[in-house]
């Protein structure tokens, strides 16, 4: 029962408009997509009008069955920026997933993204819905960057990637924050939910088949053959990993038996081994600060609340690399970068991007439907329009 959505009132609603992110994604659709049929959604009917975009607005509660139903069957694509998704999310989900409507946000949230696969995975794939989550920062760079590498490289099978974060400059997201407490909250609440999200593959459709990753892969530390030096763990690998494993498992395993994993290069020598220890403490005391209410109240005035920005989204960038060694012994690295604040800048335009690709190829898309990553729900034609816009693929 594949619904279409070509008869639809419009082509994307973004729901959450009030909110930073949501606000600079709003400002970019209507300043580079004009050609669209554009709206924005959110429960406050004045904030929404404060924005002044010059666009119909749409008032609605996320936990409001009715008003989001009617909100999703109005449009083909929904960006949803209402977080934390594990609080706000669930009835969006299922109204897209049941009315065919296609759905893009910026979860970093794994027990949400579990939860979303487990219960409409399969009603998305009956209605023909493209469920997407995490086009921000949270996972493009990761997921996008390593379907460039296996495809610029020609399709190879790799055993072993690498994902080494070279520079990152940008403000820290109150909403992300948000999401992290709320993340582990969701985690001692629901059934083997710390198993769950400790698993390195707790996207994956088939624990069974995939490879053993050895003990905390994702924070470990040690000298990386591949980039031959220290590196120590990036603090947003937890997530990321998974998406990138759950594109291969979706994928039949086209990147191979691989073996992905996310670091910090920390330098050569016993320099860089005790800089790759030093940047591994840090990162528990950042998650223990972030946690813990003991220990985050007396830092609260230096912790941004959820709704609050830069106020320079324009200052900051990133440069990854992704170094994969084929099962045959070839080595291949490629970069992905962009400028600007890569957690709203960049990210309010990966967003805005991925919608308008399922809003305007839909015959060159990837012919998966269900619950899919960035990879393998938007593919070529996303990579397209990311380098169209910004990001700079080598």
């Amino acid at each position: 029962m594949d619904i279409g959505t070509h008869d639809r009132e419009f082509d994307i609603v973004l729901f959450g408009a009030t909110s930073f992110v949501g606000a600079t994604t709003a400002r970019y659709l209507v300043d580079c997509h004009p050609e669209l049929k554009i709206t924005v959604a959110g429960r406050n009917a004045d904030k929404l009008a404060a924005l002044d975009l010059g666009l119909e607005t749409i008032v609605a509660d996320a936990k409001d069955a009715a008003a989001i139903d009617a909100m999703v069957q109005r449009t083909a694509v929904l960006i949803s920026t209402v977080g934390p998704y594990t609080r706000y999310g669930d009835e969006v989900v299922r109204a897209c997933a049941q009315y065919g409507t296609h759905y893009v946000d910026l979860c970093g949230e794994a027990l949400f993204i579990r939860r979303t696969i487990d219960q409409w995975h399969a009603t998305a794939q009956e209605t023909g819905a493209k469920i997407v989550p995490s086009c921000g920062f949270d996972s493009v760079p990761s997921d996008m960057g390593m379907f460039h590498l296996f495809s610029s490289a020609g399709y190879p099978e790799f055993a072993e990637v690498t994902m080494a974060v070279e520079h990152l400059q940008g403000g820290l997201s109150g909403g992300t924050i948000d999401s992290m407490r709320a993340v582990s909250k969701d985690a001692k609440e629901m059934p083997k939910g710390g198993a769950i999200l400790h698993s390195p593959h707790s996207l994956s459709p088939d624990h069974k088949q995939e490879p053993d990753l050895g003990p905390e892969p994702d924070l470990v530390v040690d000298f990386d053959e591949l980039l031959q030096q220290w590196a120590g763990p990036f603090f947003m690998a937890m997530f990321n990993t998974r998406v990138v494993r759950r594109s291969n498992s979706l994928l039949g395993h086209a990147y191979g038996p691989m073996r992905y994993r996310e670091v910090i290069p920390t330098g050569t020598g016993l320099a860089g081994k005790f800089k790759a220890n030093l940047l591994k403490a840090v990162t528990a005391a950042g998650f223990a600060i972030i946690m813990v209410d003991k220990l985050r109240r007396p830092l609260s005035h230096f912790i941004p609340e959820p709704g609050e920005g830069p106020k320079d989204i324009d200052a900051g960038g990133f440069i990854i690399s992704h170094t994969g060694l084929t099962t045959d012994g070839a080595l291949h690295t490629s970069r992905v970068a962009a400028d600007g604040d890569p957690g709203y800048k960049t990210t309010a335009m990966m967003l805005a991007e991925a919608a308008v690709t399922l809003a305007t190829q839909p015959d060159d898309l990837p012919e998966t439907t269900g619950v899919l990553t960035p990879a393998t729900g938007l593919g070529q034609p996303y990579l397209r329009a990311l380098q169209a816009h910004g990001m700079r693929f080598s």
